[in-house]
């Protein structure tokens, strides 16, 4: 999304110089407490503690097990994370603690003795294309937005497995409290939130389109249906 928003705004301002960074959050606000940036884009659910900063949340957005098409649990309709232990998971960024503590509980309940142990996730990046590839070329996951992937998706190259609950992101633009943006920081902010607005409107046709949905059950025999009906007919009212 803030690519998107970036490839807009410097072709209608050429002679604005932005820098932009892809760092923890962590790191992002010590920068921008040190007035090294002016706001930053992240997860903002470990930033409760912090009065200083003035946060507003974007819309949150599924995120969904990724596998290469030719994986071992291809097909096998919705899975959640448990269901991959066996293979190594490969992460975009630091998982945040909302979604890591109940990972490691799954992991815990897990009928397979081995997945307690297992290191999770087994791959961190912070370059998308990165670990595009490492799926790909492997059996290693990933859990991403279905935009992230929607090229891939579409030519098979990759397929969804399922998601859970916890995995949606909760992301907002994070700047300090009191401190105005410079002119420059107020127009790319405003991109920012129009990219943002486009990229939930995509997710919407992807999730109609992507989202894996449960196997429809097998239709009941003719006998089993008379058999009901002959059950239901002593209750019946005129």
């Amino acid at each position: 999304m803030l690519a998107d928003a970036l490839a807009r705004f410097v072709a209608d301002y050429p002679r604005i110089v932005v820098r932009m960074m892809m760092r923890d959050w962590d790191e992002l606000l010590r920068r921008l407490r040190a007035r090294e940036i002016e706001f930053f884009v992240a997860e903002f659910s470990t930033f409760g503690s912090e009065n200083d900063l003035d946060i507003e949340p974007l819309a949150s957005h599924p995120t969904f097990i990724i596998a290469r098409r030719e994986h071992p649990l291809a097909g096998r309709g919705p899975l959640g994370l448990a269901d991959g232990f066996a293979y190594p998971y490969a992460s975009l960024t630091r998982i945040p603690p909302r979604s890591l503590e109940p990972i490691r509980l799954a992991q815990r309940r897990s009928p397979d003795a081995t997945a307690a142990y297992r290191v999770f996730p087994a791959l961190e990046f912070n370059a998308l294309d990165a670990v595009r590839k490492i799926v790909l070329g492997s059996d290693a996951l990933m859990v991403a937005p279905l935009a992230c992937v929607a090229d891939e998706l579409e030519s098979g190259r990759l397929v969804v497995l399922g998601s859970e609950p916890h995995l949606g992101t909760r992301y907002g633009i994070v700047q300090l409290k009191g401190q105005p943006l410079t002119a420059a920081g107020v127009r790319f902010r405003e991109y920012v939130l129009e990219a943002e607005r486009a990229f939930t409107e995509q997710e919407r046709e992807l999730l109609e389109r992507w989202r894996p949905r449960p196997a429809p059950h097998a239709p009941a025999s003719a006998s089993s249906h008379a058999s009901a009906r002959a059950r239901r007919k002593p209750g019946l009212r005129a």
